[in-house]
């Protein structure tokens, strides 16, 4: 049983006043380091492929993807919020032959994302865990981690969001669903220039 990487890069990104994911941190565009941590886990087997959901006309995001190998699909309507990324996104894996059995969800604006902790929830999920897995950072267990995988029984779950609520809105309402898996770190997004500045910072 192998996942099928989706990651959500549609944002709007309106807080970063740029173009959050073209935005450098440690010499290269935040969503590169996202696309390697995917394309790594692609490379080990442990996803047996890559689709990203992105911002209708984005061709400099796209063209970074594409050239990674990771399937491209675009949202004409990413300002109605991140629900409709993601139905977009579980919607055009259906279509993929064969099927995956789970989506393993990542973020484009946590660059940070650890491979270790992909790996882990992965792991928990091959294991029988249960229908939805997600990480628990030690440094923000309060948060709701990503990447977060769902079965693909699962995956309706999302149907019933809108505008900006995120999985955690469904998942808030079926709780006996999620299995958190424990890992070392923090994951944090980056709204604003200053969270990509606080990502060297040493925790406090």
């Amino acid at each position: 049983m192998h996942p099928h990487a989706l990651l959500l890069a549609a944002g709007t990104g309106t807080r970063f006043g740029s173009h959050k994911l073209l935005a450098l941190w440690r010499g290269r565009p935040i969503l590169s380091h996202v696309i390697a941590t995917i394309t790594t886990l692609r490379d080990r087997g442990v996803v047996s492929g890559a689709t990203a959901v992105v911002q209708g006309g984005d061709e400099q995001a796209a063209g970074l993807l594409r050239q990674a190998g990771v399937r491209v699909i675009w949202n004409e309507h990413s300002d109605a919020g991140i629900a409709g990324s993601l139905q977009l996104g579980l919607r055009a894996l259906t279509t993929l032959t064969p099927q995956p059995d789970a989506a393993l969800i990542f973020l484009a604006d946590q660059p940070a994302a650890p491979l270790d902790a992909a790996e882990e929830v992965v792991r928990a999920w091959q294991l029988g865990s249960g229908a939805v897995v997600r990480p628990r950072y030690s440094d923000a267990p309060d948060e709701p981690g990503h990447p977060v995988l769902i079965d693909r029984d699962a995956w309706g779950l999302a149907e019933r969001l809108t505008g900006d609520q995120g999985l955690g809105r469904a998942l808030s309402q079926t709780p006996e669903m999620v299995v958190h898996v424990d890992v070392d770190g923090a994951n944090p997004d980056v709204d604003t220039p200053a969270d990509l500045s606080r990502l060297d910072s040493p925790p406090r």
